[in-house]
């Protein structure tokens, strides 16, 4: 939607449009009335994350024409852990204030969340949830164990396995260096 120069939220206006080629244009079709504080659908809100040890921080964000009012938006976060159907629903949320999502001290699984907003001017308008965002949550230090431990595992194996075949080896006659004469006499 854009904005209008004059243009008065409360008043119903209609819009009008062609389409146009090079060659050819086809007749203007006009719209019913809208209006708009009443009749245009709230979009899902795009979050914005913070995570910090024992609290992910979730905060909407809306992309608003220049000429609309602050209007009465709030939004509700829903929270869950990936494959799970049990969601928690946060309560609603004034827009620009963080909804704080406290996360469990052994949290290591995928979780995902979704907003939704909430438009009221008279009745609350409901938008649909925003696709899923999902990530991982680690505990931060013992993630890094369990990404280097299983890497140096198959390295510990081929130092031993090496150690072992030298040793072996080097007590095999086969593999002694031979002595060689400083002349050769015929």
């Amino acid at each position: 939607m854009m904005c209008l120069k004059k243009q008065d939220l409360y008043n119903k206006f209609k819009g009008r449009v062609r389409a146009a080629s090079p060659r050819a244009r086809s007749p203007w079709v006009e719209s019913e009335y809208l209006d708009y504080l009443f009749e245009v659908e709230p979009a899902p809100p795009v979050l914005v994350l913070n995570l910090t040890e024992d609290i992910l921080s979730a905060n909407a964000t809306y992309q608003l024409p220049s000429c609309m009012p602050p209007p009465e938006l709030n939004y509700e976060v829903a929270f869950w852990k990936e494959g799970s159907r049990n969601k928690t629903l946060f309560p609603a949320t004034p827009y620009g204030q963080p909804v704080q999502i406290p996360l469990q001290p052994a949290t290591s699984e995928r979780h995902c969340l979704s907003a939704r907003t909430i438009y009221t001017l008279t009745v609350p308008k409901y938008s649909e949830f925003s696709k899923p965002t999902c990530f991982f949550l680690g505990v931060p230090g013992a993630s890094w164990a369990f990404l280097v431990l299983p890497s140096l595992l198959p390295l510990l194996l081929v130092i031993a396995t090496g150690g072992v075949i030298w040793k072996s080896l080097t007590g095999d006659p086969w593999f002694q260096q031979a002595k060689m004469p400083q002349a050769l006499v015929w």
